[in-house]
């Protein structure tokens, strides 16, 4: 197992940005990303479209970025400034290990 410290960034925005948050994080993370379509109900669902108020859940996507401590900023900061939204929803949490079976 590898011992780096890592973090890894979950971003959730509505799908209709999916390529503008791909393009700028191709051009920021050299340790790439995981992109899955995703639903869920939570804060803001009073701007839910009629089809999601039926079903209870929004269409979204999720990004998983895992990196080194320290650049998680420097991409949120990024993205703030190339992709300001306020329906784009992030955290962060602690790898606690991470390597490869083979």
């Amino acid at each position: 197992m590898m011992s780096a410290a890592y973090q890894r960034l979950t971003l959730v925005a509505p799908r209709e940005l999916e390529e503008a948050l791909v393009d700028i994080l191709l051009e920021l993370t050299s340790t790439g990303f995981t992109a899955i379509n995703v639903a869920g109900h939570g804060e803001g669902f009073d701007q839910a479209g009629i089809r999601e108020r039926v079903r209870g859940r929004v269409d979204r996507l999720m990004l998983w970025l895992l990196l080194p401590d320290g650049q998680a900023d420097r991409v949120l900061a990024e993205v703030e400034k190339r992709l300001p939204h306020s329906r784009i929803v992030w955290w962060l949490e602690p790898v606690q290990a991470r390597g490869r079976l083979a």
